[in-house]
């Protein structure tokens, strides 16, 4: 008896969703910055690509002190307003890209043009995209159960479940790639960051967006490469 009351009550406790530690106001609202001042410097430094290597990097280390900058001048104001806080998987793919590209360039032949989406495993980018469709279906309610999936993101039971489900798939394929969103899941449980949610950790809008760009193009190529046989 007393074993199944504690059976019960981890299960309770592994569910539980309505007091989530958050990360403080003010430490979260510099580490968005930090995460969209990243991002933008990756992509300064793709359009940059023409420049420099010296002009190319001061451009990039422009856009880190222009996202840092508080209040509505910065960029990452106006981005966390429309599209939140970037992912923990944005953010490790961005690092990826960057680290790429300082190989040589027979190296950056890389893995997320020449046969995955954005380097991440076709299991990954489908799920982000199931995952995604089910957080914006949930916004508006339209799933058929009552419980919000969003409420789930906050219980220790779905963040286990995404680390089991991500050392599963880096022992399947061992590589970076594979291990991005398992990174993802161990930066949220050290830091909460960027809203407490294990989602937001590890999907946000614009990734979710370009997956489905990323997916379709390879899709489509596929196609017109099975055609032309």
């Amino acid at each position: 008896m007393a074993s199944a009351f504690d059976l019960a009550t981890l299960v309770q406790s592994l569910v539980q969703a309505d007091i989530p530690p958050l990360p403080e106001a003010a430490f979260r609202q510099v580490c968005v910055h930090m995460l969209w001042g990243f991002l933008l410097a990756t992509a300064a430094w793709r359009a940059g690509s023409r420049l420099q290597p010296r002009w190319r990097q001061g451009l990039a280390a422009l856009v880190v002190v222009w996202a840092a900058i508080p209040g509505p001048v910065s960029p990452a104001y106006w981005l966390e307003m429309a599209f939140a806080a970037p992912s923990w998987t944005s953010a490790l793919l961005c690092g990826m890209w960057l680290l790429q590209q300082t190989r040589t360039q027979a190296v950056v032949a890389n893995s997320w043009r020449a046969g995955e989406p954005t380097g991440i495993p076709w299991l990954w980018a489908l799920f982000g995209i199931a995952l995604g469709w089910a957080l914006a279906l949930d916004t508006f309610a339209a799933l058929p159960f009552a419980e919000s999936v969003y409420a789930w993101g906050f219980s220790p039971l779905a963040t286990l479940c995404l680390a089991l489900f991500g050392a599963g798939a880096w022992v399947v394929r061992p590589r970076w790639a594979s291990a991005l969103p398992l990174l993802a899941v161990a930066l949220y449980v050290s830091t909460r960051l960027p809203s407490g949610n294990i989602w937001d950790a590890v999907i946000d809008p614009l990734l979710w967006l370009y997956l489905h760009g990323a997916v379709a193009v390879r899709v489509w190529k596929q196609l017109r490469g099975g055609a032309r046989r």
